[in-house]
Order: structure tokens, then C-alpha cells, then sequence
């Protein structure tokens, strides 16, 4: 499935995104440095109704949000993951089992530590403001 989609209308995407996604929990997203991962991100804590200031984990690593209904969403940042040992250190593999919202940046630093049911979505630049979503459903 693919969402092309600009910066101003990222709520709504994200609205659409999560409508396409009902019932999964882990969300992996790929894409070149400045695609927009984090911004998207931010979006679907927002409309999953996080009320807190969203903000990169590229140094946490890990950051807890909650909702208006006290939900857990993980937003983690492997970025300078180097290996899959080093992300179970860290706990991403605690977060990943939770059965809590996680949302990951950077999933391919770490790929042998997704569960099957992950929902995997590139994000590709086509312009300053516009993106295409591709995201691919487990089978």
C-alpha cells in the first residue's frame, strides 16, 4: 500500500495510516536521514492522543510516551545501534514484546529482533514537503 502525502496534511495522514494498520503494534519505519521519520512519528503519537512534547530518542535511545487513555507508546531509535545484542541491552526487545504501541526509526540495524507481525513502511523524499509511504502489511 502506498500514502503520498505533504507535511501539511501530516495528521491526517497519520489518521489514514493508522486507519489502513488497526490492531498492530510494532511499526518500523526506513527512510534516508531527514525523510521524515521522526515528524511522522509525531503525528501518530499526536493523533493516538499523546499530549507530551515528541522528541527524536536518537541518544536515549528509547523514550516513553503516554496517552489520554494512559496507554504506552514506545518511540525507539536505533540509529547508532550497532549490533542486535546491543539493542537487547538497551531493551528494545523488552519494549518490542510488550504488547504496547512501538514505533522504531531505524529498523535495520537491528532486524533479527522484530517480531513477524511488524508493519514495515519506507518513507521516501519527492520533494521539500511531500512524502510516499509504502507500507508493507505482514503476510
Amino acid at each position: 500500500m502506498e500514502i503520498y502525502f505533504d507535511f501539511n496534511e501530516i495528521e491526517k495522514t497519520a489518521k489514514k495510516f493508522l486507519k489502513a494498520t488497526p490492531g498492530y503494534k510494532v511499526f518500523a519505519f526506513r527512510g534516508d536521514l531527514g525523510a521524515g521519520k521522526t515528524s511522522f512519528i509525531t503525528a501518530l503519537c499526536k493523533v493516538l492522543g499523546v499530549a507530551e512534547t515528541v522528541t527524536s530518542p536518537t541518544y536515549s535511545i528509547i523514550q516513553e510516551y503516554k496517552t489520554n487513555n494512559n496507554k504506552t507508546i514506545f518511540h525507539i531509535d536505533l540509529y547508532r545501534i550497532k549490533s542486535k545484542e546491543e539493542a537487547m541491552d538497551a531493551g528494545v526487545e523488552d519494549c518490542l514484546l510488550s504488547n504496547d504501541i512501538c514505533m522504531v526509526e531505524w529498523p535495520e540495524k537491528a532486524p533479527d529482533i522484530f517480531p513477524d507481525n511488524t508493519i514495515y513502511t519506507d518513507i521516501e523524499i519527492l520533494s521539500d514537503t511531500k512524502r510516499k509511504l509504502i507500507i508493507k502489511l505482514p503476510v
